[in-house]
């Protein structure tokens, strides 16, 4: 199977899988955010061990808080402003 043979599978796999998202009740839908974080959090640990082979899983954690602290600083930055009076 070339790559040719892969795009349309994966669009009618991608499509199919849209089509079941948005016919789901909105509780199931409401259930999908720790899934999917936990399924982020799986594979960011997993970059990192490829990253640093040698890493502990203590390691493996605190790098994965550093990172996730990192990107919700960079989605909060100019939310918080300072007043000055």
């Amino acid at each position: 199977m070339n790559d040719a043979d892969i795009k349309p599978l994966a669009d009618a796999l991608f499509i199919e899988k849209v089509k079941r998202a948005r016919t789901a009740p909105l509780s199931r839908k409401m259930g999908w955010g720790p899934e999917l974080f936990d399924e982020a959090c799986v594979r960011m640990k997993d970059g990192i061990r490829h990253q640093f082979p040698q890493a502990s899983e203590v390691e493996v954690e605190a790098l994965l808080l550093k990172r996730l602290n990192r990107l919700r600083q960079v989605a909060e930055h100019g939310i918080y402003r300072r007043h000055t009076a």
